[in-house]
């Protein structure tokens, strides 16, 4: 804010002061003038009363004149009398605010409830004044009344008397509304004058000041031939004056500091600290950079012994200790002075290194150790086991071992409570760990969740081991709430045998993934058998990621057949691997690999592709055999694939096939893992054309409430409900009330896994059509069941 924007603000300050002191001055006046007119009308309501009351004033010296009040003529006539003189309704009611007499006769007798707040009859009943607005028809925007008590002999109240008093409020209204004019006149005639002496005394300062501030800016900028005239004799004036005397002062000693300022200026800016000494080695000269890296300030530096601060003159670097008891690191070099062959002095110029070197440590530091827990990451534990081991071989010690641990779960707590609840329990984990095992064992993390611990002179690693296990085994508390997660340790005693830190590392780890294989939360101790597994599994997928490029995949196909004809109507895409060193192998031999390894995609790809082309040449070469469908199996990682419906498109594009003639077969444990994500991409595929099924029906999820979001056109009843089916009654209902709920969603139904004659006759009496099983077929190659199908129409 300006100064002008200041000096406005202030005047119209006092405006609004002005304003608002107006406003209430009217505001009080108006107030004043209805109190009045209450005041006014409550004397005369109360005259009023006590006439009503007592009686008129006696014509004749000893008159009794009698009460009005228990003369409801002399009362009407006294109320008429008094409305033509005063021209104001006045009513008289009873305790029970029945109108005794009233300027409108036919009131009278009445009830009074023209008073919306019972005004009348809480001042009957305390015998207090009050005022009250009345509203009716014929006065909507309503009458001021004032009620005051008819008070008889006794003190005892025998009614209210009610008068308006509206009349005389405008009156009173109208007296004082030539005066309130004058008030709003003269501020506003106030506030004008206010803003107009505000604008003119703004713009005189900020005028001058401007004239005074750009002689400023030219001083600043290097000009001192700058003057101001200002004029008058004020305190604006004197300080041009005194600029004026400044600019004059500037201009004179300029000339004489510029040679100087500018030598002065190069040492004093200098980011280095810059000491002369004389050829007694004595400071002579110093910079304000070498008192501020000393600490000593440039007085405490001058006349000081070079070698008292620099004792040791041959290296470049040294720890300076401070008057202050702090130290510094600092780097120098020393460049002698020499005239005539002699040396009579040298440059000593400082550089503060203590950052740089701190910076360096740091990063050292984060070279060597996790940046989460603060514990030492895998450079320095192999580091630090490759030097445990040439100790442990010197001193002949057979008590080294290294433990492998791997957190069983987090991946769950990640996913659920997000990557910093999953932060948290990393630390609290290294925190347990750490507290569970000696101070000099080292505990590292090697990256995710895994940790490794360096254990030295460990006469049981196994009980080190266990403790481990204990430790991590107790509930987390993460963002208010309990996560639980176990780990599985691998541990390799007497690591000094091996070669080095990696085979070490290596055989711990393989001993970890056998405690995860023996049911995780537990330790196993490495055995050479355990390697030589990882070998023949590795091995085994090295293989397997082969077969697909080798041709190696083979297609098996399983009838699904139409029982009340026991004719054929859509196969099982099922897979077999032929593999050049263990011959054909089944699914359960392979597909646990590829799921883990990410082949399963490929394989499933394949196997998409070579059903539909299968199924469309059959269709083509023998139509009254082939299958209406052909159903293939996806595994869960396909839906995580980007282009999952273009690969589907492709296969039909492809190979010909008519999009209704393929399944898609998904599990319910699959399918429910992200419905809306999950329905979405079903959705894609069913626009193509391609129907979707449920395989394994009825061991997922038990609600059914899914099958009304996830858009499905097949269910797959699971072989576990017809294993003992037969003889079995509960189950057999459990078995109806399943197909019926997929008939009556308009789902096909087929049932897996009929083994015998009685579980097939059992289905066909319980409504079901479509089966497959061993009975019915079993899974062989196409060329076979082609043959078997020629032969014999029907399975």
């Amino acid at each position: 804010m300006n100064v002008r924007q200041k000096l406005l603000g202030g005047f119209l300050t006092v405006a609004a002061m002005v304003a608002v002191t107006g406003a209430v001055v009217l505001r009080a006046d108006a107030e004043t003038t209805r109190q009045a007119a209450i005041t006014e009308a409550e004397q005369v309501a109360r005259g009023i009363a006590k006439d009503v009351a007592f009686g008129l004033a006696a014509d004749t010296e000893g008159e009794q004149p009698p009460s009005l009040i228990e003369h409801p003529g002399a009362l009407r006539a006294y109320l008429e009398r008094l409305h033509d003189l005063q021209n104001r309704d006045i009513v008289v009611v009873d305790t029970g605010k029945r109108i005794l007499a009233d300027a409108v006769p036919e009131n009278a007798g009445m009830p009074f409830d023209h008073d919306l707040g019972n005004e009348v009859g809480r001042t009957i009943a305390d015998g207090r004044s009050r005022v009250f607005v009345e509203t009716s028809v014929d006065y909507p925007e309503g009458i001021q009344q004032v009620v005051v008590p008819v008070i008889g002999e006794g003190g005892s109240t025998l009614g209210a008397v009610i008068l308006e008093y509206t009349p005389l409020y405008e009156q009173m209204k109208a007296v004082t509304a030539r005066a309130e004019t004058i008030i709003l006149i003269a501020g506003i005639i106030c506030i004008l004058l206010v803003l107009a002496l505000g604008v003119v005394t703004a713009e005189s300062i900020v005028r001058r000041i401007g004239r005074l501030t750009r002689a400023v800016e030219s001083i600043r900028d290097g000009d001192y031939t700058q003057r101001v005239t200002l004029g008058r004799r004020d305190e604006i004036s004197r300080l041009g004056d005194a600029f004026n005397d400044m600019a004059v002062r500037l201009d004179r000693s300029a000339r004489e500091i510029l040679a100087k300022e500018y030598t002065d200026r190069i040492l004093a800016n200098a980011g280095e600290g810059i000491c002369g000494v004389d050829a007694r080695g004595r400071i002579t000269f110093a910079n304000e950079a070498a008192g501020r890296i000393t600490g000593l300030g440039v007085e405490g530096l001058l006349d000081q012994e070079a070698a008292t601060l620099l004792p040791d003159v041959e290296r470049a670097e040294v720890t300076v200790d401070r008057p202050d008891g702090t130290s510094v690191r600092v780097a120098y070099t020393v460049s002698p002075i020499e005239k005539d062959g002699r040396r009579i002095g040298g440059v000593v110029v400082l550089r503060d290194v203590s950052r740089q070197r701190a910076l360096e440590g740091d990063l050292r530091h984060q070279a060597l150790h996790d940046g989460l827990t603060g514990l030492p990451n895998r450079k320095l534990l192999l580091d630090r086991v490759d030097h445990a081991m040439a100790r442990a071989r010197a001193a002949r010690d057979a008590g080294m071992a290294v433990l492998y641990l791997d957190l069983d779960g987090f991946k769950k707590v990640n996913d659920s409570l997000g990557h910093n609840a999953g932060d948290a329990l990393l630390r609290t984990a290294a925190e347990r760990l750490t507290g569970a095992l000696r101070p000099h064992d080292t505990v590292a993390r090697l990256g995710g969740d895994e940790f490794a611990v360096l254990l030295e002179d460990a006469a049981d690693p196994e009980r080190s081991a266990q403790a481990c296990v204990d430790a991590l085994n107790k509930p987390f508390l993460v963002q208010g709430r309990e996560a639980t997660v176990s780990v599985s340790v691998g541990v390799v005693p007497g690591a000094q045998r091996y070669a080095d830190a990696d085979e070490v590392l290596r055989n711990a780890d393989v001993a970890m993934y056998a405690a995860k294989a023996h049911g995780k939360n537990c330790y196993q101790v490495f055995e050479t058998r355990m390697h030589e597994q990882l070998l023949d599994r590795l091995d085994q997928e090295s293989r397997l990621r082969e077969a697909v490029h080798r041709g190696e995949l083979r297609l098996h196909l399983q009838p699904v057949v139409d029982v009340t004809t026991r004719e054929l109507r859509g196969v099982e895409a099922l897979v077999r691997w032929e593999d050049p060193e263990r011959g054909l192998q089944p699914p359960g031999a392979f597909i646990p690999l590829a799921e883990e390894t990410g082949l399963i995609t490929e394989i499933d790809r394949w196997m998409m592709i070579e059903a539909c082309r299968t199924v469309r040449e059959w269709q083509e070469s023998s139509p009254e055999t082939a299958p209406h469908w052909v159903s293939v199996n996806l595994s869960a990682a396909n839906l995580e694939v980007p282009d999952l419906t273009d690969r589907v498109a492709y296969a039909l594009a492809g190979t010909g096939l008519a999009p209704e003639c393929l399944v898609l077969e998904l599990t319910e444990t699959v399918l429910m893992r992200d419905i809306a994500v999950t329905a979405g991409r079903l959705e894609e595929m069913r626009e193509l054309g391609v129907r979707i099924a449920i395989d394994d029906f009825g061991t997922g999820y038990s609600s059914l409430g899914y099958l009304r979001d996830i858009p499905v056109d097949v269910l797959k009843v699971d072989r576990s409900f017809i294993t003992g089916l037969v003889g079995h009654q509960r189950q057999q209902e459990l078995v109806r009330a399943i197909l019926q709920l997929g008939h009556t969603l308009g789902l096909k139904v087929v049932v897996e896994g009929i083994e015998t004659e009685d579980q097939l006759d059992l289905l066909i009496t319980l409504g079901c059509r479509f089966a497959q099983g061993y009975f019915l077929g079993r899974p062989e190659p196409v060329a076979s069941l082609r043959s078997r199908l020629a032969t014999v129409p029907a399975p």
